[in-house]
């Protein structure tokens, strides 16, 4: 297969969408946005720690003083254009819900970008109908939902990685070129472990085209990003060297929890389960249209099978590329048999997708993602309404599962502990919030119940009087590899 036709028959300037599809494509982004974060607002959860505290609690100890700081950033080995982004919020005095909505509002509009492609891919090929069937399901897809409200480098790094990939097409003129230099290089920094697949992506893109534009991109990327880790940790890319560091001379990840190779084929089984079949059909029916969607998500998830540390986000990135690909299989479907995607036609597709969906995040896989750590949440903001609130005690519950200090939004000690109630009783006079966790012993008098969560149940206590500060048990993340000095 000759590079220069691995985007299919995508074409830059010849092949635009007709005249008029701009209401149609308007449409669908607002009603993917209203989705987003109507589904932030009724479930909000923590899919995995880094999310709070490698974004949301730095940008807050940034601008106020206090927050968690994880060992990443005690290492200064994380990158930080995440927390700058949102650093903005934190400037406003606002309540954590308010904080957390606005988060999730900009990081629902950035995940609108793959919606936006896969509407002109699909309709520089099908037409406006084609293009609306695929970003209805790439704006419907459970996992994009899921993902969409939350500041996680892998969610984000998909976003930008498609649109490199689209704006780099054949025939794309010097502006698309400079912005997919940038695109891939921003994917780069915000997700350096996708690397191989951005850069099979690039080479391919510089294929029969003008280099300069993209050097120049990609230039404007990586002096961004110096500039943001100059001003938060004094060094250009002082985050991202050390990351390198932390991994390939002290072994971070080794420290964590390790999985077979298998990993993500049994999870992706439990997950899709009987569709499959289904999803592998429309996947390899797309990629006739577009082998460069599956060559990158292949890049993307192939990897992350030969290390040890293995999580079900690492591999999201891919998210949108495998539902471009169902959506150009779809369409490409509905025009061999009826020659033409009409309307019911498409809305039984959709339908179908819709049910599909919904049936898949509903399963005993996936619905504990949409409910994870949300008391937690709830509980927090409920403690930083409370004047009186001067310390937090965790029982059976890890910080980690917690929104941390910019979830209360006040300078309130953290502490946690086992299920042990003579621990607990040496907590008391240090918290006058205890939150626990199921089956935890019930707190002492003069602790009274002050909430009760469900999904799973847990409560919330408080008792009357100030607090003495303990300040050997309060939660101060370590490094996890002793031999760091």
């Amino acid at each position: 297969m000759r590079t220069f036709l691995v985007w299919g028959r995508l074409r830059g300037p010849a092949g635009h969408l007709e005249a008029g599809y701009r209401p149609v494509l308007l449409t669908i982004l607002v009603a993917a946005f209203v989705l987003r974060l109507g589904v932030a607002w009724q479930l909000p959860n923590i899919h995995q720690a880094d999310e709070i505290y490698q974004v949301a609690e730095q940008a807050n100890r940034s601008v106020n003083g206090y927050g968690i700081v994880s060992w990443e950033f005690q290492t200064a080995s994380r990158g930080a254009l995440l927390p700058s982004l949102v650093k903005p919020f934190y400037l406003i005095p606002a309540s954590p819900a308010v904080h957390q909505m606005s988060i999730a509002a900009l990081f629902s509009a950035l995940s609108l970008i793959p919606v936006w492609v896969a509407f002109h891919w699909a309709g520089r090929l099908y037409g406006t109908a084609g293009g609306a069937l695929a970003a209805v399901m790439m704006a419907t897809w459970f996992e994009a939902v899921y993902f969409a409200p939350k500041p996680t480098p892998d969610a984000v790094s998909g976003y930008l990685l498609i649109a490199a990939i689209f704006l780099a097409r054949p025939g794309a003129g010097r502006r698309e070129l400079f912005l997919a230099g940038l695109g891939f290089m921003l994917a780069l920094v915000v997700r350096m472990q996708i690397a191989p697949a951005i850069a099979i992506a690039l080479l391919l893109a510089a294929v029969r085209r003008p280099i300069a534009p993209l050097v120049s991109g990609a230039a404007v990327a990586l002096a961004v990003a110096g500039a943001i880790e100059g001003l938060w940790w004094g060094v250009p890319f002082r985050g991202h060297w050390n990351y390198l560091v932390m991994e390939f001379v002290h072994g971070a990840s080794s420290f964590f929890r390790r999985e077979p190779l298998i990993f993500y084929v049994k999870n992706y089984v439990l997950m899709y389960g009987g569709l499959i079949p289904v999803i592998a059909f429309l996947v390899v029916a797309g990629a006739r249209r577009a082998p460069i969607l599956l060559l990158t998500a292949v890049a993307v998830i192939v990897p992350f099978h030969f290390i040890g540390h293995k999580e079900y986000r690492f591999v999201v990135p891919a998210v949108p590329l495998l539902v471009l690909l169902m959506g150009l299989g779809a369409a490409d479907l509905l025009m061999r048999t009826t020659g033409a995607i009409r309307t019911r036609t498409a809305a039984l597709v959709v339908a179908g997708w819709l049910v599909a969906g919904i049936a898949i995040s509903c399963g005993d896989y996936y619905r504990p993602y949409w409910f994870q750590d949300r008391n937690h949440i709830l509980a927090f903001r409920a403690i930083g309404s409370q004047p009186d609130a001067c310390g937090v005690a965790l029982v059976g519950i890890r910080w980690w599962h917690t929104p941390g200090l910019s979830g209360i939004m006040r300078d309130i000690p953290l502490y946690e502990t086992g299920r042990d109630e003579q621990a607990m009783a040496r907590l008391a006079p240090a918290a006058n919030y205890v939150l626990t966790g199921p089956k935890a012993p019930v707190p002492p008098a003069p602790y009274v119940q002050w909430q009760e969560y469900s999904r799973p149940v847990e409560f919330l206590y408080r008792r009357p009087g100030a607090c003495v500060p303990d300040e050997s048990a309060r939660v101060r993340p370590a490094p996890p590899m002793d031999r760091i000095e």
